[in-house]
């Protein structure tokens, strides 16, 4: 190959030269494209210019009505809140910068969880990086769940559960029941290197959370983490709550005498996705014929029993959209978010009333008929879809006998409602 002439290399490096300073014109130097500041300008305005710092501050002052909108409770809630978590929170002066403070990481994290807003847009927001908005998401989450699960979802005793059995009797027409039982499908982008492990028959990847739920609307207990894919009695019989109830060794009341004076255990109820046991009551199977009369019957009171958890959690979903669509985070901040929205629905469902109205969940007519609650308009199609089963129909006999003298007591004299056999059946 003939060799380059002096002529000939001074016009390729003159071409390439010109070439490169193109580049530099419409995409900057290696030089720029290298961090030019240790804190972006604009989020030295944070203090000043950010969205607590104004937004907040402002919705405070002049429209408490849109405060609650933007954080899901009052001012007076979440100075309450920031009082419990902000010891987590808060971090020390340094002497290169100020902390973003406790109130403002609460707000930012309290946001995110009421609307499912993306990280990228509460950066802009609250001017803070989107690496450390992740970050304070993560941090505060736990923060909620370990500072107040043992007030907000403090385990029953046996006067709490008795107050509670006498509620659904009142409200629902259900002797002796404690609580109801459900499972639900959390939504969440397919984690790394995790395969089919979270992908659930519904076919999209999510964690299952396991909750019990009182007459209240309120979470008893709640379970989170178990793989989507799971779908079998494990995922029940995993939970702390679910080991106790089915071996028996929850402090439950003793056997009460129900209203026609036989005597049973006070008991959960369940749909059919769970087991039949001494203290948990499920429907008798589907395909009943007309001359069932009275396990349709049964199934009937128990399913009323059974919408306070179906509605407690239209209610999160409706309150906390981030449970809307796919949750785009680590497994473990994943967990943290559905612990820590728990707790803040009956942190903040115990005292005010804006956060569940009346006609927020489901309600009865003037001719039984269930009137839906708003909640169901408000939450995706996929947050309604059921869990799939968990447990096989091999009961044993006693279980069984139980669930029999419930049925004798809605088909009888003393528990039949008025209205119940015209509901059912014209």
């Amino acid at each position: 190959m003939r060799a380059l002439s002096q002529i000939q290399k001074k016009a390729i490096a003159a071409y390439l030269l010109s070439k490169r300073r193109k580049q530099e014109q419409l995409y900057g130097s290696a030089k720029q494209a290298t961090r030019r500041w240790w804190v972006r300008p604009v989020l030295r305005k944070r203090e000043t210019d950010g969205a607590f710092s104004k937004l907040v501050q402002d919705l405070e002052k002049e429209d408490p009505q849109w405060y609650f909108e933007y954080l899901r409770m009052t001012p007076t809630k979440f100075k309450e809140l920031l009082a419990i978590v902000k010891s987590k929170i808060e971090k020390k002066h340094t002497n290169w910068r100020r902390p973003i403070s406790a109130a403002t990481r609460l707000a930012l994290t309290i946001r995110h969880l009421a609307t499912g807003e993306s990280k990228r847009s509460l950066s802009y927001q609250y001017l803070i990086g989107r690496s450390t908005v992740t970050l304070i998401v993560a941090e505060t989450t736990e923060a909620i769940w370990t500072s107040m699960k043992s007030q907000c979802l403090k385990p029953p005793t046996q006067s709490t559960f008795q107050t509670i059995a006498d509620k659904f009797m009142r409200r629902w027409d259900f002797p002796n029941c404690i609580g109801a039982i459900d499972g639900k499908y959390i939504r969440l982008r397919c984690p790394e290197n995790s395969g089919s492990t979270y992908f659930c028959h519904k076919r999209f990847f999510s964690v299952v959370l396991m909750a019990v739920v009182d007459a209240d609307y309120k979470f008893q207990f709640v379970d989170v983490g178990a793989e989507g894919s799971a779908g079998d009695s494990s995922i029940f019989a995993r939970s702390s709550f679910g080991c106790a109830i089915l071996n028996g060794t929850i402090e439950t009341p003793e056997p009460k005498p129900i209203p026609n004076g036989t005597i049973l255990p006070h008991v959960f109820v369940a749909d059919e996705a769970f087991p039949l046991k001494m203290n948990i009551m499920r429907p008798f199977p589907g395909g009943l014929s007309v001359a069932d009369r009275q396990k349709r019957v049964y199934n009937y009171r128990l399913s009323r029993a059974r919408l306070v958890v179906e509605n407690a959690f239209g209610i999160l979903a409706a309150r906390w959209r981030i449970f809307n669509s796919p949750i785009n985070c680590k497994l473990e901040t994943v967990d943290s978010i559905v612990k820590a929205c728990c707790c803040l629905h009956n942190f903040v469902m115990s005292e005010n009333s804006q956060y569940c109205p009346i006609n927020f969940v489901d309600a009865q007519s003037g001719n039984r008929e269930i009137i839906p609650g708003a909640w169901r308009t408000m939450v995706s199609d996929n947050w309604l879809q059921r869990q799939q089963r968990q447990g096989a129909n091999n009961f044993a006999v006693t279980p069984m006998t139980i669930r029999t003298k419930f049925l004798e007591y809605f088909n009888s004299g003393q528990g039949a409602l008025p209205w119940q056999e015209e509901y059912l059946f014209g």
